[in-house]
Order: C-alpha cells, then sequence, then structure tokens
C-alpha cells in the first residue's frame, strides 16, 4: 500500500512541482531550446488557432467530415501565410497529426462550444504558456514543450521549399 502511495506522490510531484530557473536552463541547453523559436512557434500556433476559430462555421453547420476538411484547409493556409513571410515550415505527419488530434479533442468534439465558459480563449491561453520561455515549468509541463518543440523544430526548414499538407 506504501508503494502506491509513493508512486501518486511522485507523480503528483512530476505534474505540479515547478522546477527550478536552473533546471530549466539546463534542460533548455540540453535541448537545444532557443527563446527565438519560442517566440515563433507560440506565433505559428496562434496563427493557426486565429484561423480554426475565426472560419469555423458551428456545429450545426459542420458535419465530421467538414471538420477534418476544415482543420486541413487551415493548417495549409497557415503554412501558406508563413511562406509569404519566408518562413519555412514542413508539414510533417507528426506535425499535422498532433495539431489535428489535439483541436479535434479540445474544440471540434466539444459538445455546445457557445454555451461554455470560452473554449477558444482557454486554448489560446495554454499555448501562450506552453511557449512562455520564462515561465516557471513542472517536469510534466517541461516534458511536453520540448516534445511540441522538437516536432515544431524538424518542421521549420529555412530557405527550403515546403511541402503542404501530408495526405
Amino acid at each position: 500500500m506504501m508503494e502506491k502511495k509513493d508512486k501518486t506522490i511522485e507523480f503528483l510531484s512530476y505534474i505540479k512541482t515547478p522546477l527550478s530557473d536552473d533546471s530549466i536552463a539546463v534542460l533548455y541547453s540540453a535541448n537545444n531550446i532557443r527563446y527565438e523559436k519560442c517566440l515563433l512557434f507560440s506565433d505559428y500556433v496562434q496563427s493557426l488557432l486565429t484561423l480554426i476559430f475565426d472560419t469555423y462555421l458551428g456545429d450545426d453547420f459542420t458535419s465530421d467530415e467538414e471538420k477534418i476538411n476544415h482543420f486541413k484547409w487551415c493548417w495549409d493556409k497557415n503554412i501558406k501565410n508563413f511562406i509569404e513571410e519566408d518562413i519555412w515550415f514542413y508539414s510533417s505527419r507528426e506535425s499535422f497529426d498532433y495539431f489535428s488530434e489535439f483541436m479535434r479533442e479540445v474544440f471540434y468534439e466539444l459538445p455546445d462550444k457557445e454555451g461554455k465558459k470560452n473554449p477558444q480563449v482557454t486554448i489560446r491561453s495554454l499555448w501562450v504558456s506552453v511557449f512562455s520561455y520564462n515561465n516557471s515549468k513542472s517536469r510534466s509541463d517541461m516534458d511536453n514543450f520540448v516534445e511540441i518543440y522538437n516536432i515544431l523544430d524538424k518542421s521549420l526548414k529555412n530557405g527550403k521549399k515546403s511541402c503542404l499538407r501530408v495526405d
């Protein structure tokens, strides 16, 4: 019984206890995380969210298939918008799947979006927090941040032709 309690405490510590500034700095260095890329990736995700939220017609007008197509259109449009700024992202299966699954779970499949306490604000705030370079982070937060940072970093291709969505 004590072992289960210890694992519970360890897990809660993993998701809740903030890392020290020194620990975060070491993890940033070990994972080659750069402040400028955090800003860029935050802009990239916020731009995607803006496209999704501003162009979504609502659940009453959108079938499940249209939700998928809507996300694909927003994804491609976001990449094209960044290309126009000479910032080239490659749409890997990994990056596309990560964000499409995220948006499906927290937005597209959320029932009664209009009756909820503005899920768009919550989703935007979450991503601002994820890419905030100077925020306090738990070990869990840091592990998730490093994962998504690396996914986007692999997708970033400076000066090379972009390959849009992987079908």
